[in-house]
């Protein structure tokens, strides 16, 4: 059985290791939430492309290992669903058949970026296919919370079809501008395209995007996608059109940390125009 366990693991990430370029990972802790709420196992998720990921987790207690290939079902700036489909007891414990250990998992993660970068909270839940039946199974089910941390991805990997660049900007301009008028989403795409061309910045998209410690959306990059809205505005800003007015920097005061309105506010900026929410400055 564990000679079986093992060829899982290796066909599953044989099956990973053409997404690679994408990923971004997550380490989590679960608490089990009953009569008390214990914390009970820690687990990797490994977020392989915009949608899929694959996670293992380990139950200190009962010693058991599981893998799992994870979708994601919905995705929203603040939040996305998340369903899984996998195996417990890697290492055999049980010695159940490996039928009785297929585990499906659902959930939804909150993300609290604004708080900690990477940081995020979910609600989850696990069972064996054989606690649908009611049969009796000493793979218990779980319910609970978990806290996950993680960095972003490493690389990006556009639809076939779709200019790299274009996709990535669109990304952020999803990220960090959805529900802002349009004018706004094409002027958060052209502070980028602002700051490629600045000396004081990096001289590609990527690598403007990418810098450390300028745009707080970057834990959700690995996992949203562009809509027809944030592609729109995107190509825009790609195209020259600038309703930011030359800006290289701009903020939400509604949103922004403690830090980031204390950076505005001792910056020495020039305010350009407000469009929504946003403050845009040079």
């Amino acid at each position: 059985m564990r000679h079986c366990s093992v060829l899982i693991i290796l066909i599953v990430l044989a099956l990973a290791f053409p997404l690679a370029t994408e990923a971004s990972w997550q380490l989590g802790v679960d608490w089990r939430v009953g009569p008390e709420i214990t914390p009970e196992t820690v687990k990797l998720n490994w977020w392989l492309a915009p949608r899929w990921g694959v996670r293992s987790v380990y139950a200190w207690g009962e010693e058991d290992l599981g893998l799992a290939l994870f979708y994601i079902p919905q995705t929203r700036s603040a939040f996305h669903s998340y369903v899984g489909l996998g195996v417990r007891d890697l290492l055999d414990h049980s010695q159940l058949p490996m039928g009785e250990k297929v585990e499906l998992t659902a959930g939804v993660e909150f993300r609290l970026h604004r708080l900690i970068p990477g940081l995020a909270v979910a609600l989850e839940g696990r069972l064996v296919t054989a606690n649908l039946t009611g049969e009796q199974n000493e793979l218990a089910p779980f319910f609970g919370f978990a806290l996950h941390y993680g960095s972003t991805k490493v690389a990006v990997r556009a639809p076939r079809g779709v200019d790299e660049d274009l996709y990535l900007l669109a990304k952020l301009i999803r990220a960090e501008a959805e529900g802002e008028p349009y004018a706004g989403q094409v002027a958060v795409g052209a502070v980028v395209m602002n700051r490629v061309k600045s000396p004081k910045f990096p001289n590609t998209i990527y690598d403007v995007i990418y810098q450390p410690g300028q745009f707080s959306c970057l834990p959700k990059l690995a996992t949203i996608e562009p809509n027809a809205e944030s592609l729109r505005a995107a190509r825009a800003a790609l195209a020259g059109e600038d309703p930011s007015r030359g800006a290289l920097f701009y903020y939400n005061p509604k949103l922004a940390s403690a830090e980031g309105k204390r950076f505005f506010r001792t910056a020495n900026l020039t305010r350009t125009v407000v469009i929504g929410n946003h403050h845009f400055f040079k």
